[in-house]
């Protein structure tokens, strides 16, 4: 699908002037999830900025104390005089099976159909969206550590199951270490992601990420996200 050269509206702002600040646990760590979850009337909105111009737009509401809803929409050539490529709006939804406890991590199902750098020709992802996942996580060790697990399946026709395995290092609320190693199933294609993440206040954060880092074949790529957290 292509669109005329339009200019791209923050509309962050519209929802940052009819909502209330709040704090949360990180649902996402680069591209992989977290146990994290938004709290009933709360909501996510992030904008990544990824190579060839491109601006990926998600949004999450916490429609339930323990459900999640939300879409993601992938924009490429938004910076130049090209064509925008836009992609098919994606669902996503997280459920908390359980909160956790003193011995066992919490534990979450979901899905998110969004992936990365969509193909108009093939109608689909270069990079596949996680799909059906489920994830288990806790704080370990010491506050402010906190390490998830998991797997996922995007592609039903082959049943190919892949791994993910995230952690974080909060430091004070200013400053968050994020890790991840992503799409583990065969070793060329498994991915090794690095960022931290700069709280500019309670509701706004900044990410500063490189993605695929030392990959054989492969360029690794330099990502910005902008995060904001508010509730109706």
């Amino acid at each position: 699908m292509r669109l005329k050269k339009l200019v791209f509206i923050p509309w962050f702002l519209v929802f940052c002037f009819f909502s209330s600040v709040i704090y949360a646990e990180s649902t996402y760590i680069i591209d992989s999830p977290t146990t994290g979850i938004l709290d009933y009337g709360a909501y996510n909105l992030d904008f990544r900025l990824f190579s060839e111009g491109g601006v990926l737009t998600r949004l999450n509401f916490g429609v339930f104390r323990t459900i999640n809803l939300g879409f993601g929409w992938e924009m490429k050539k938004v910076i130049g005089t090209q064509d925008i490529s836009v992609s098919p709006p994606a669902l996503a939804l997280k459920i908390k099976l359980y909160e956790g406890g003193m011995k066992l991590p919490a534990l979450v199902l979901g899905y998110d159909g969004q992936g990365y750098f969509y193909d108009n020709d093939a109608e689909e992802f270069t990079q596949k969206e996680k799909g059906i996942f489920l994830v288990a996580g806790r704080e370990l060790f010491f506050p402010g550590f906190r390490m998830n697990i998991g797997g996922n399946m995007a592609d039903f026709k082959t049943n190919t199951l892949y791994g993910f395995v995230n952690a974080s290092i909060n430091l004070e609320e200013k400053f968050e270490l994020l890790m991840e190693y992503d799409n583990i199933n065969c070793m060329p294609k498994n991915r090794l992601n690095v960022g931290g993440r700069i709280f500019i206040a309670d509701y706004l954060s900044v990410d500063l990420a490189g993605r695929d880092i030392g990959a054989a074949g492969r360029d690794a790529e330099r990502i910005v996200r902008i995060n904001y957290l508010g509730r109706f």
